[in-house]
C-alpha cells in the first residue's frame, strides 16, 4: 500500500496540473474574446500588395459579436457578416456574403501577425497576392 501512495500522488499532481493548464487557457481565451467583442473597430490600414486601399474603409465601423455575427456600419447603412476565430492557430475567418467592395475584400482567412488589446495586424495570402490589414479599436 505504501508503494502505491507515490504513484497515486504523482497521478493526482499530473491531473491537477493538466486541469490548471486548461483553466488558464480557457481564461486567456475568454479575455481575448472579451477584447474583440467589446467596442467597435476600424480599418486603420488595408494593403493589397503595395497598393494602399485604406481610404476605401474610412467610413466603416465594425462590431464583432460573441455569437459569431459581424456588422459593418457606415453612415448609409450596415452590412451583416460572420466571423470565426481560431485562437490556437491565430486566425480569424470573416465573411460578408452579400457585400460589394470594399467589404468583400475582408472575406477570407486572416492570419494574425501581431495584436494587442486595441489593435490587430493580419495577413491573407490570395492567388492575386498578399493582403495586409490593421484593425484598431475605437
Amino acid at each position: 500500500m505504501n508503494k502505491l501512495k507515490p504513484l497515486v500522488l504523482a497521478g493526482f499532481l499530473a491531473l491537477f496540473s493538466m486541469s490548471c493548464k486548461k483553466i488558464i487557457e480557457k481564461k486567456v481565451q475568454d479575455m481575448v474574446m472579451d477584447a474583440i467583442t467589446h467596442g467597435e473597430w476600424i480599418v486603420e490600414q488595408y494593403f493589397e500588395d503595395s497598393n494602399n486601399l485604406s481610404s476605401q474603409f474610412l467610413d466603416y465601423r465594425f462590431k464583432f459579436n460573441e455569437d459569431g455575427t459581424l456588422i459593418g456600419t457606415t453612415s448609409s447603412g450596415s452590412t451583416d457578416g460572420t466571423w470565426a476565430p481560431n485562437l490556437s492557430d491565430y486566425t480569424i475567418t470573416s465573411d460578408f456574403p452579400t457585400a460589394a467592395d470594399p467589404l468583400k475584400k475582408l472575406n477570407g482567412l486572416w492570419k494574425i501577425k501581431d495584436s494587442g488589446w486595441d489593435y490587430v495586424k493580419a495577413e491573407m495570402s490570395t492567388p492575386d497576392g498578399t493582403r495586409l490589414l490593421t484593425l484598431r479599436k475605437k
